[in-house]
């Protein structure tokens, strides 16, 4: 391949990826901060009913399984939620679940629980449409068992509602690292800062392209059943209303809370993101037309470009491996390699020494191991989605 064409794939590939996590970022706040207008904040901000009979009817849903350890705490999260209750109802299923989850479901004693219990697992997207079979909410909540609301949280989705044009709002999703565990990938909860500011922004346009799975809600009007094969099933129902024209907002001040699973957990949930979002794509196929307006500029910026990162990675130190008698490509690769160094370093460090040193390790080099990680787990969901060996059951992390 001649040196033009190595020059072209360099420079496209490395502006695509500086454009999705820089670039873009930078074009999206500053044309949010330029708009900024108070009827915008006043319509997209999420806020308090003025009075109870002005609350739509909820219905929270949650699929669990084996939540033995977390159940108890999420039931009494749901009871103090602040919101009337003659207006809220809660269904929760256990999808095979080999641990005491469908006893403790069976132990609750108050008539706005409807517990479903099945003997053999099904996956998720089964279960959850069989609950939304049940559901009457005009709002559809969806939560997982380990997620933990603030008392406020369903007032401020459901004032997200207000326009009728919008079809899905994502709530704010906070994670916390307990201080005695010293393999929680903290840089996650670095991640989410960043993903959430994301989201203020581009829900300005009410054009959020990715769904908090476990904090967002919609019109149950809208909801139709999801295909079962469906890995990433929050966001394959997000996306379908996206794509019929439907808007979606973000509401930060809707918050909840979740810890962060280990490097290895997060590893593990990541390669099945990343093939459930492959998936996505042949599921949804309309979300990536120009005609989609708003949503489609967002999607393709925020997420597909995202998606693609790791190609364009392998294209770059391809590129520049072919480039290095010229003097700006030797430091080019310089730089990655000084890069990927501290990514794997920082992987090695962190089982090593003492805590204290492991956590030195991991603050100074956590960014350059959790973007290796996160890019590794993207191509290995890829494989998984190409041989079709990602199955809609899986063994979640703690």
């Amino acid at each position: 391949m001649s040196q033009t064409w190595l020059q072209w794939i360099f420079w496209c590939c490395l502006g695509a990826t500086a454009y999705t996590y820089l670039v873009y970022p930078l074009l999206l706040g500053g044309a949010a901060w330029l708009c900024r207008r108070p009827s915008e904040r006043r319509s997209q901000a999420g806020g308090e009913p003025a009075a109870n009979d002005c609350c739509p009817t909820v219905t929270m849903v949650i699929s669990a399984y084996n939540e033995q350890e977390v159940l108890p705490e999420k039931i009494a999260n749901c009871l103090a939620l602040e919101y009337p209750p003659d207006k809220l109802r809660f269904l929760i299923g256990s999808d095979g679940s080999t641990d005491a989850t469908a006893e403790i479901l069976a132990a609750i004693d108050d008539p706005r629980f409807v517990t479903v219990c099945q003997r053999q697992r099904g996956g998720k997207v089964r279960m959850l449409n069989r609950l939304l079979e049940l559901a009457t909410g005009q709002i559809v909540v969806f939560s997982d068992a380990n997620t933990m609301y603030q008392p406020d949280a369903l007032r401020q989705l459901v004032g997200g509602f207000r326009a009728d044009a919008v079809g899905v709002v994502i709530g704010k999703l906070e994670l916390t690292a307990p201080p005695a565990a010293p393999d929680a990938c903290r840089t996650e909860g670095l991640y989410w800062r960043y993903e959430n500011r994301l989201k203020h922004w581009e829900s300005r346009w009410q054009a959020v392209p990715t769904i908090t799975g476990a904090i967002f809600a919609i019109r149950r009007a809208l909801f139709e059943p999801l295909p079962e094969q469906a890995v990433t099933e929050d966001q394959v129902l997000g996306m379908r209303i996206m794509a019929r024209g439907h808007r979606s907002v973000f509401v930060a001040e809707a918050r909840a809370a979740e810890r962060v699973s280990s490097w290895q957990g997060e590893w593990k949930r990541r390669i099945r993101i990343s093939a459930g979002n492959f998936q996505s794509l042949l599921l949804v196929p309309r979300i990536l037309s120009p005609a989609r307006g708003r949503i489609w500029f967002t999607f393709v910026s925020h997420k597909l470009l995202r998606w693609l990162v790791p190609f364009f990675l392998v294209a770059i130190l391809a590129a520049n491996l072919g480039l290095t008698s010229r003097g700006l490509y030797a430091g080019t690769l310089l730089c990655q390699g000084a890069f990927y160094a501290a990514g794997l370093l920082g992987a090695v460090l962190s089982g090593l020494g003492s805590v204290t040193q492991r956590r030195l390790a991991a603050r100074i080099l956590s960014v350059p191991r959790y973007f290796l990680v996160m890019n590794g787990a993207i191509l290995a969901g890829w494989l998984r989605f190409v041989l079709r060996r990602q199955r809609v059951t899986w063994a979640k992390s703690r």
